[in-house]
């Protein structure tokens, strides 16, 4: 797997550049083999940032066997102590002064500690269980993706191709790694030994710009929050110039900015990527290739190399229905509590997506619409239902609706500001995109069940 080490002396290629320090891939590597060089195979969950320990610490996990579980480091406390209690992680990595109840520390890495689980809880894990990524993973939902090394690899070694990654690239961490695009931008890197310049600034911080123009940065992924952010932005052509691929994923992006980017960045002799994936696609299932970007605007392209793309109910490769996309990157299935850990392979290499889709006589998937109750918030899939359930679980009366970017909370005048302190004590959504109104009534279909087409109707 990409993540062992190579004898061929790509290895002492720098890796990481972060705060003006280069790390090797033997330097992270060897951190990482430190940290676990103790642990057994066991959950280790990690509260992420976009830091060199965060890096070392996941690839230290891996290289040893155990199982890495990738939440949001800025998780509240309630979110947290709700994933630890669903699957009881034998260790932690965690800022080494945080207090964490029924843990204490057994090593460090920089800013990081190691914790143990004292009363440890006996854990059954699958053999070939390599990796847990939250389905929603900023909102404490312990609902997590089961994916093999298997898994991981042969998505990676599809994107890579499709990319056309080399080691001469550089990449930078615009998103976070414990989301499943931010996670990917990394693997890309790591399998081509490129290297990957590490930040946690915002886009809309301009010194953030300026650093991508002095690392020479070659490649750009973004959600459709970045693009948009993007087109008020002016690139020096400094930066243009250095840049050789950009991505976009993580949700829909208007078909004109699409048009938009595309010209942008062709005229400067960079290639534009429209990419479309899920979590439980180890993220990806399609990209569309530069060439046929303006002839299929609006689709999300074709399946990754090795992939196919079926109508579900006609099982058939061109029509319109649920998309069912078949490969090897397809996970093993769900979990949400560690007694689903050694569960084997659910899917069989088959994901209904719960997307609705056409596929044209080209084999382009264009999406139509969405099946479940999921909406991306930046970029980072979030389950309305489990939203829902969190509130209602703390005693309000409400009903949870969304679309791309937002996330609104139905309810009763009285209870408004309590569901306020609600919403932020148990989420870590921006307020740009999350916020509660007040309905006078909260509207029920004849079956009893929340109207949330009446809401949505009327507030979206």
């Amino acid at each position: 797997m990409f993540w062992q080490s190579l004898s061929d002396g790509a290895d002492d290629r720098t890796f990481l550049i972060a705060d003006g320090r280069r790390y090797s891939y033997n330097d992270v590597f060897g951190l990482g083999d430190a940290l676990f060089s103790k642990a057994d195979r066991a959950i280790v969950l990690i509260l992420c940032d976009r830091s060199p320990e965060t890096v070392a610490a996941y690839l230290g996990a891996l290289r040893k066997g155990l199982v890495p579980m990738l939440v949001d480091g800025e998780l509240t406390r309630h979110s947290l102590e709700r994933t630890v209690g669903a699957y009881s992680p034998r260790y932690i990595v965690a800022p080494a002064e945080m207090a964490l109840e029924d843990y204490a520390p057994n090593g460090r890495l920089g800013t990081k500690a190691l914790f143990e689980r004292s009363s440890v809880v006996n854990t059954t894990l699958h053999q070939d269980l390599a990796l847990l990524i939250p389905t929603s993973g900023s909102t404490g939902d312990p609902k997590c993706v089961r994916l093999t090394a298997n898994n991981i690899d042969a998505c990676t070694r599809s994107i890579v191709e499709y990319l056309g990654m080399t080691g001469e690239r550089i990449t930078v961490s615009l998103l976070p790694f414990h989301y499943s695009y931010g996670l990917s931008v990394l693997h890309n890197t790591i399998f081509a030994r490129a290297c990957m310049v590490l930040t946690d600034k915002s886009i809309l911080d301009r010194s953030i710009w300026q650093m991508i123009e002095e690392e020479r940065v070659t490649d750009l992924a973004g959600v459709p929050f970045t693009f948009e952010t993007l087109r008020r932005i002016r690139l020096s052509e400094a930066c243009l110039g250095n840049l050789v691929c950009v991505t976009q994923a993580g949700g829909r992006l208007a078909p004109e900015l699409t048009r938009h980017f595309w010209q942008y960045f062709a005229d400067h002799g960079v290639r534009y990527f429209t990419m479309y994936g899920q979590t439980e696609a180890a993220p990806r299932i399609s990209y569309v290739p530069p060439g046929q970007a303006i002839e299929k605007l609006g689709s999300v392209g074709i399946p990754l190399p090795g992939g196919r793309a079926l109508i579900a109910e006609t099982g058939e490769p061109i029509g319109e229905g649920e998309l069912l996309y078949v490969g090897q990157n397809v996970s093993m299935g769900y979990a949400t509590s560690a007694q689903d850990l050694e569960k084997g392979d659910e899917f069989h290499g088959k994901l209904y997506t719960g997307d609705y889709a056409k596929i044209d006589e080209d084999g382009f998937i264009t999406i139509v619409g969405r099946k479940k109750r999921f909406i991306k918030l930046h970029g980072i899939s979030v389950n309305l239902d489990h939203a829902e359930s969190v509130l209602k679980s703390g005693g309000l009366d409400c009903i949870v609706i969304g679309a791309e970017n937002r996330l609104m909370v139905c309810i009763r005048e009285p209870d408004a500001e309590r569901a306020q302190t609600a919403l932020k004590d148990n989420f870590n959504f921006h307020p740009s995109v999350a916020r509660v109104v007040v309905s006078e009534t909260l509207p029920l279909t004849s079956a009893g069940k929340p109207d949330y087409v009446t809401l949505s109707e009327r507030f979206l």
